[in-house]
């Protein structure tokens, strides 16, 4: 009885809006004790209800002044019931497949399976950035390499194998999360989100100036001013890491490679990658006051930008030099398809997988070509070996009957 007694609460709650309620009466809190004052006056004063209704209609024309002059609006909204609704941006797809499936390459298949989609394996396609900025990101990336890789794998083994593949795999990531830049609406996350919490972080801080008189304690206070509301990743490094870390665990069906998720030990070094070499030194330097400000006289400067004194750099593919294999070792146990094809055990098994990667359809046009290519060469090798014969037996029959080789000669041009 209680669990459905605490289910029945919170969806009460949820429909209620409590959590709004309490919100407004935080921000407001002389507005909501008039207000109460006001609504306890004309249930114990009903007979003076006609008195009250000129403080009603008082409160009734500062609520609806400030609704249709609120932030969210530079001009009176005058119908109430419409919504706006943020333009939607016509970006062109990244990939000029659009959504092609992998089998019948037709865009935005609905008889085969979404996974088969050319984008879920090779998001890069297509993708091409500034060479200038292509290596500046691949020495950032290399970077992350060597100083959280290679230290420890290279006491382990030379062997590139393992760091190409995490290459493929930070390749596949920077690809998803561009392509996924390019959808957002940049422009309302700032007005709606960002703008919000700057305005939010800066009454804390004059609330917290209020009460202390030394600097030095302004930052407690501040904290201290957040009260419950404080965010779990603010209260010590060790939390916002740990918080980065299970951030970053959420991201993994999004922009991982599907079948990497289901490796432990890959998505554990991934993760601590993520979070330790990328997120966390990301998040301090757009945390530093100088960079705030930086940014803040960018965007408010509105002189123009000066001409580019050399030309554009050239458009090359997103991360391939970066991600080209540098593992140059043949492997023993490598197969060659020849092989596959002789063992047909080997054969099923890698049948199985390519139908799990939607790419079956490239071995079995492997295997036409294959046996195309025995019908050919055995109909070339009966035509070659098969001429000898026939001029053998012309000239034997020529030999046996001499007055007959031009009749044997005629009927043998007739045949071929």
């Amino acid at each position: 009885m209680v669990p459905w007694v605490r289910t029945m609460g919170q969806k009460l709650k949820q429909r209620l809006r409590l959590d709004v309620g309490r919100e407004i009466c935080r921000q407001y809190p002389l507005f909501c004790f008039l207000l109460l004052c006001l609504s306890a006056a004309s249930l114990l004063l009903n007979r003076y209800i006609h008195i009250l209704m000129i403080f009603w209609s008082f409160v009734a024309g500062v609520v609806t002044f400030y609704c249709s002059l609120g932030p969210d609006s530079l001009l009176p909204n005058i119908f109430f019931t419409i919504k706006y609704k943020p333009k939607q941006l016509g970006l062109q797809e990244l990939f000029p497949q659009g959504h092609s499936c992998a089998v019948c390459g037709k865009v935005k298949c609905k008889r085969h399976r979404p996974s088969l989609l050319l984008e879920n394996y090779q998001p890069w396609l297509d993708l091409k950035i500034s060479s200038k900025v292509d290596a500046s990101l691949s020495e950032v990336l290399e970077l992350v390499l060597e100083n959280f890789v290679y230290p420890w794998y290279r006491d382990v083994t030379d062997d590139e194998s393992f760091v190409d593949e995490l290459r493929i795999t930070l390749r596949f990531f920077a690809s998803v999360l561009i392509r996924r830049i390019h959808k957002v609406d940049i422009p309302s996350i700032i007005t709606k989100k960002l703008l919000k919490a700057a305005m939010k972080h800066i009454e804390v801080i004059v609330k917290a100036r209020q009460k202390v008189k030394n600097t030095e304690f302004l930052q407690q206070a501040a904290l201290e001013e957040y009260g419950p509301e404080l965010h779990v990743a603010l209260r010590s490094r060790r939390d916002e890491l740990h918080y980065l870390r299970k951030l970053t665990e959420l991201l993994f069906p999004y922009i991982l490679p599907p079948k990497a998720t289901d490796c432990r030990s890959l998505t554990l070094l991934i993760r601590e990658i993520l979070s330790g070499s990328v997120f966390l030194p990301s998040l301090d330097f757009l945390a530093d006051p100088d960079t705030v400000n930086h940014l803040l006289i960018i965007f408010i400067d509105d002189s123009p930008p000066e001409k580019a004194t050399e030309p554009a750099s050239p458009l090359v593919p997103f991360l391939q030099k970066f991600a080209e294999p540098r593992n140059k070792k043949p492997s023993v146990l490598k197969l060659e398809l020849k092989q596959i094809r002789e063992q047909q055990d080997l054969l099923f098994r890698f049948m199985n997988f390519l139908k799990q990667e939607g790419a079956v359809h490239v071995l079995q046009f492997c295997l036409t070509v294959v046996v195309w290519a025995r019908r050919s060469g055995s109909c070339l090798q009966s035509q070659h070996f098969g001429r000898p014969r026939q001029v053998d037996h012309l000239k034997s029959g020529v030999r046996d009957q001499p007055g007959q080789h031009s009749e044997t000669l005629s009927r043998q041009k007739y045949k071929n």
